[in-house]
């Protein structure tokens, strides 16, 4: 059976309780906005720019950078989206309701209406937006001096793409000079980044090259620009000012907090590097200092599988109202203040900010609840993005059907092996049936399945050559011989 890429939003949309249609009060108050934005008296008469994908419509984040006597003064203008959306209207409750836009690879399922969301609060080149400014003060070295926050408005000088700014072309010269001031800023902030030891993971994540029946024509590697980094760097600067904006003025507030790694996931992660003849027991000071691992195996043939073990031995960040400093980025404290548009939180933090500005009470009381609910929403958004990619990964890997490839063993169960195919992007069963003619005993302390009969051993983090059996591609199963 041939299945078509509806059919696998379809079944990812009801797997993961997503919704794709709006209720109809929503739709009439997005109408009633109007489209236009008049310039007011906040207006910022600077060459703000937006730097995105070659695919995206919702513009939520400009930078302007200028070098000053002191260091730098950059200025992160995020859309407005308080201003339109405020609480317990339809369109609020509707937004908590689906807490994040949802990304699937041609298809979005965005947190507000489009009207807001790619028109009236994206921050299009040449439109009036109202805005949230970040205006931070850096030293020479990067370092935050002092910050404020204010609303304001600005009018973006240009749209960018990551690609236009890695290869500088681009004809407009009026915001040449805050890009180049952007750059040098950059340096410094990617230094620090270094020194303070924050995880830099090379996953390997794919890209999908869709031919015009909507078919994987076939699947690249995703190149990692220095753009990237730069709009990363600028927007965790905003954040932590957020960050610590919220910890100086509220009991309880938002904060993205990721926790340090449970000791079974880092004894599991001291295993499998073992295997891979890496010497790294996983003791307070070495898990304190992960980055140095994940820099000194980057040039590795398996740099990927590496990564990915460290990320699988990570806990998962989460939305909470107390600060429990975030591990992987090595900040005491973090929030999301920078995409308003898609993820509900960063929304909420917007409203507090902008509450103590105007110094008006804000109710907290809810605040645990409804950052538990954004939780699991942006889970739930996750899983169902990567059910599709994986769902047609397996559409594409039909063709190779009773091929060989190499692979890795990423997992082990009492039932088999799963196995990381890089060539592919993807990851197969290999089920215990399959293997060797043994007694296969499962070791989970050494994540092994071990034969009792013939001695065959196979572990986490081994290589393995493995032939493609069946697919079931609207399952995203991929079951594999030896």
């Amino acid at each position: 059976m041939s299945y078509t890429l509806d059919d696998f939003y379809i079944k990812a949309i009801q797997d993961y309780g997503l919704d794709a249609v709006w209720p109809q009060e929503v739709l009439t108050e997005a109408k009633l906005i109007p489209n236009e934005v008049e310039r007011d008296k906040n207006f910022l008469d600077l060459p703000f720019v937006t730097i995105d994908g070659e695919d995206a419509k919702d513009f939520d984040d400009a930078i302007f950078c200028e070098i000053i006597p002191e260091g730098f003064n950059l200025k992160v203008a995020i859309a407005d989206v308080s201003f339109y959306v405020t609480n317990d209207t339809p369109m609020d409750v509707e937004a908590l309701r689906r807490s994040t836009s949802t990304y699937f690879p041609r298809k979005v399922i965005p947190m507000l209406p489009e009207q807001l969301s790619n028109d009236v609060c994206s921050l299009k080149p040449g439109k009036y937006r109202r805005a949230m400014l970040a205006d931070v003060f850096l030293d020479k070295s990067g370092m935050i001096i002092n910050y404020q926050f204010k609303q304001c408005m600005i009018r973006s000088a240009a749209r960018l793409t990551y690609n236009q700014v890695e290869q500088d072309s681009f004809t407009d010269e009026s915001f040449a000079e805050s890009l180049s001031a952007a750059s040098v800023l950059h340096k410094q902030l990617k230094a620090h980044k270094q020194k303070r030891g924050a995880l830099d993971l090379n996953i390997g994540e794919p890209v999908l090259v869709f031919d015009k029946s909507n078919k994987v024509k076939k699947i690249l590697p995703r190149s990692r620009l220095n753009s990237h980094s730069l709009i990363e760097e600028m927007m965790l600067i905003a954040n932590i000012c957020a960050a610590d904006f919220l910890n100086k003025n509220y009991k309880e507030s938002v904060f993205r907090n990721h926790e340090y790694p449970e000791s079974i996931k880092i004894d599991r992660l001291s295993q499998g590097l073992k295997k891979r003849n890496i010497n790294w027991s996983g003791s307070p000071e070495e898990v304190e200092n992960l980055y140095m691992l994940a820099k000194n195996v980057s040039s590795r043939k398996d740099v990927n599988i590496i990564h990915m073990m460290i990320l699988q031995a990570m806990q998962r960040a989460a939305y909470q109202t107390k600060c429990k400093g975030h591990f992987g980025l090595k900040f005491d404290y973090y929030t999301h203040f920078t995409s308003p548009i898609r993820r509900y939180p960063d929304l909420i933090v917007h409203r507090l900010i902008k509450a103590k500005i105007d110094n008006l009470d804000s109710d907290t009381s809810q605040l645990e609840s409804i950052l538990e609910h954004c939780s699991q929403k942006e889970k739930d958004a996750d899983f169902a993005s990567k059910q599709v990619i994986q769902n047609l990964i397996c559409e594409h890997c039909k063709q190779f059907r009773g091929q060989k490839f190499p692979g890795f063993i990423t997992g082990v169960k009492d039932f088999g092996l799963f196995i990381d195919l890089p060539d592919l992007y993807t990851t197969g069963m290999l089920h215990v049936s399959e293997l060797p003619s043994d007694r296969y005993r499962f070791n989970a302390r050494n994540q092994s399945l071990d034969g009792k009969r013939r001695g065959n051993r196979f572990a986490l983090g081994d290589k393995i050559e493995v032939t493609i059996g069946d697919i079931f591609e609207l399952e995203g199963k991929i079951s594999l011989y030896y």
